[in-house]
């Protein structure tokens, strides 16, 4: 990519897209020829020079492009236009983030040298990634003449004609809002640049590393992906406390294991049982001092990296018009004047919303319910719900294939007994990947959020508590109905150490060769090398886009971040909210986890996936960080019965409920102790944003007629 622009981006053609009369090749091909005219001005790119210096604020180029026989020069199978953004209209957009930067006549020549400068400062330290972001913003915003528009989209004869007099209603619109809203266009990648990637890589995995640099990632991939990072990072020296207390909890009993008198068995089951409930109390003060650790570092993350003249009034104080910057294709509603800027807006009634929540609500509830029978069901299958241990749970004409000498006898040797537990597996991944995955999308555009931030949160919730029930279901069930503490605590370690691996192999090495499978047949599409096709091109200044240079783009996946956080929270919750049956050597196994999941994690954004969409941090609570400390309180609840149901061996002189309360009372005491004690946000981070708002306090009272009035 020339130095010239700031960013490169690739808008998919959908491959579904087809002409009534034009074979589908080249009706696509010809399609992304008159997007790019479109995004160029009307120009065909074909007749730029090379040598010829272009100066429009955004520049595309077709993947398709004719050879003098009049030829399509066809060199992969899905078609898409590269657009490029330019520094000038980087520029142009910053100012609309902070108009007061803006040039002006009526001003001397010495206040806008000034703001040129403060502007070209500020430009010139943001982060590749955060330069990225406002890039695609510049894109996503770049509305062009309507007439050229719809003239260049109508003559396809492949939409519908109802959208294309919706958009010469408009008087102006972004183009690339109506290329998605027509689905002319279904996906916009940012492209990777080589160089950076490379120097991202070197900096990573040339030299031994504990932890990748996350400094180096975020300023690649943008703030959320740099979040990521750095709170892992955080989140394992916060394990190095539990590791240590965990590694002496282990030596006490060891210790009074070894010297404890073998005729009295009691008095070491009180002793160890006295060291677990110490350790237990230690894990659930250290989990909600985390969650208060990870919120300062949020708050703080986000003032040291929107310190920056364009971002800080859109990150920090101004969030809510982030949200509107970031509007969804797909929100819909009815036209309003707005009570803000008055100008019209889309908006959609706060009480319609609300009824739509409770429906969501209402489903979800109905597919969790459908999901634990489901459950028992297979469990019942594998041996594990008897009559005797659980008869409210227990199946008779399921269980009936489990029981001894049946055909699923657990006991019996043969493949028959491990059927059951494979069918469990695959019934479960398939339950979370393809049915509950899309009653969670369909319920969260019925819900029609607004923003991109609103819609992924919502998301993230649903999908998240399909995936609690089937992690945590069985240790509940272990723990609170069969009160087995040997079996949670065996299933909860193999858990801890099978997962890393379960996670690097679906994660990384099938999606990697997957990618080179696709690499593959992209060579055998592209039928000829391009040696033979620069031969055959040699007579005209037309260059196709090769397909090799984008190949990541065109072969690779995108990268979902709900998988990563969601594997980070479960292991969390693995080491809380079971922390009394939880294997002293758990935290230490977690660290060691935590460590290759970050390489791991660094290695498949670099080398396995397509480049992510950068995003800002923005003020405000971060959902992973709320179902975080939704565990941490949750864990209050799950330990203390765990500890009720562990006393039941024991003559007490109180009843089990009465302790139960005491002692959740008592941890929900401690937790509001911290809570109130500890601040979410720091200091540093307060005094900053108070310093904004005098120095717009001071901007506010210097004007002669508002100071007046203030006065």
């Amino acid at each position: 990519m020339s130095t010239e622009w700031s960013a490169e981006f690739c808008l998919f053609i959908p491959s579904s897209l087809k002409h009534r009369h034009l074979p589908k090749n080249e009706f696509q091909s010809q399609l992304a020829s008159r997007i790019a005219m479109c995004f160029n001005g009307a120009k065909d790119p074909r007749k730029y020079k090379i040598d010829e210096k272009i100066t429009a604020p955004l520049w595309a180029k077709a993947c398709c492009q004719a050879t003098p026989t009049g030829d399509s020069v066809c060199k992969h199978t899905d078609h898409f236009v590269l657009v490029y953004v330019s520094h000038a209209l980087l520029r142009e957009y910053a100012t609309y983030l902070r108009p007061d930067l803006k040039e002006d006549n009526q001003m001397t020549f010495y206040v806008n040298y000034d703001r040129f400068v403060e502007l070209t400062d500020s430009l010139s330290i943001l982060s590749p990634g955060q330069r990225s972001w406002l890039a695609e913003l510049a894109l996503r915003s770049f509305s062009l003449d309507k007439d050229l528009f719809t003239e260049l989209v109508s003559l396809l004869a492949c939409v519908d004609v109802n959208r294309v007099h919706a958009i010469q209603s408009n008087e102006r619109g972004p183009t690339l809002f109506h290329l998605l809203q027509l689905k002319l266009v279904n996906e916009v990648v940012l492209c990777h640049n080589k160089a950076e990637r490379l120097t991202v890589w070197r900096r990573n995995f040339d030299q031994f590393r504990w932890f990748p640099d996350s400094t180096a990632l975020r300023s690649y991939f943008g703030d959320s992906v740099g979040f990521y990072f750095a709170w892992m990072r955080t989140y394992s020296l916060c394990l190095l406390g539990p590791t240590a207390a965990g590694l002496l909890c282990w030596i006490i009993s060891s210790i009074v294991s070894y010297f404890s008198d073998t005729s009295e068995s009691e008095m070491p089951s009180r002793t160890l049982l006295s060291i677990r409930l110490v350790f237990t109390l230690f894990m659930i003060l250290w989990a909600l001092i985390c969650t208060k650790i990870w919120s300062r570092q949020h708050a703080y993350l986000v003032e040291s990296w929107s310190a920056n003249t364009i971002l800080e009034r859109l990150i920090n104080d101004c969030a809510w018009l982030f949200r509107l910057v970031d509007r969804r294709i797909e929100f819909h509603g009815e036209w309003r004047r707005s009570r803000v800027s008055g100008q019209l807006e889309l908006h959609f009634m706060a009480s319609r919303r609300r009824l739509r929540y409770l429906v969501s609500g209402l489903v979800i509830v109905f597919c969790l319910f459908l999901a634990a029978i489901i459950h028992i069901l297979l469990l019942n299958l594998e041996g594990f719900v008897t009559e005797s241990k659980s008869p409210f749970c227990y199946v008779s004409f399921v269980g009936q294939f489990a029981h001894d000498g049946a055909l699923f006898d657990p006991n019996q040797s043969g493949f028959w007994p491990y059927l059951p537990g494979i069918f469990h597996s695959l019934f479960v991944y398939l339950m979370n990947q393809v049915v509950f995955y899309y009653v969670a999308h369909r319920l969260t555009d019925f819900e029609n959020h607004q923003g991109t931030e609103e819609y992924n949160q919502a998301l993230i919730i649903k999908r998240f508590l399909f995936e609690m029930l089937d992690a945590y279901g069985c240790l509940a069930y272990l723990g609170f109905v069969l009160s087995d503490r040997e079996a949670l605590a065996s299933l909860q370690l193999t858990m801890l150490t099978t997962n890393c691996l379960r996670r690097f192999i679906m994660e990384v090495l099938i999606p990697f060769i997957i990618y080179r499978f696709r690499v593959w047949q992209e060579k055998l599409t592209s039928g000829r090398t391009k040696r033979e096709d620069e031969n055959s091109t040699s007579g005209n200044d037309d260059h196709p886009v090769w397909w090799s240079d984008l190949r990541r783009e065109l072969c690779a996946d995108s990268y979902e971040p709900f998988d990563d956080y969601l594997e980070m929270v479960l292991e969390h919750g693995y080491l809380v909210l079971f922390a009394y049956v939880t294997p002293l050597r758990g935290a230490a196994l977690t660290f060691l986890t935590i460590l290759f999941e970050a390489h791991s994690d660094a290695l498949k954004m670099l080398l396995v996936t397509r480049r992510p969409s950068p995003r800002p941090l923005v003020q405000g609570s971060y959902i992973w960080l709320s179902l975080l400390a939704a565990q941490a309180w949750l864990s209050i609840l799950t330990n203390a019965g765990l500890v009720i149901a562990s006393l039941e061996p024991f003559e007490l002189d109180i009843s089990p409920s009465m302790l139960f309360l005491l002692l959740e009372h008592t941890l929900v005491l401690i937790g509001l102790a911290v809570h109130f004690f500890i601040q979410d946000v720091p200091a540093c981070v307060r005094d900053a944003r108070r310093a904004r708002d005098l120095q717009q306090m001071q901007l506010f009272t210097s004007n002669p007629v508002f100071g007046a009035a203030v006065k």
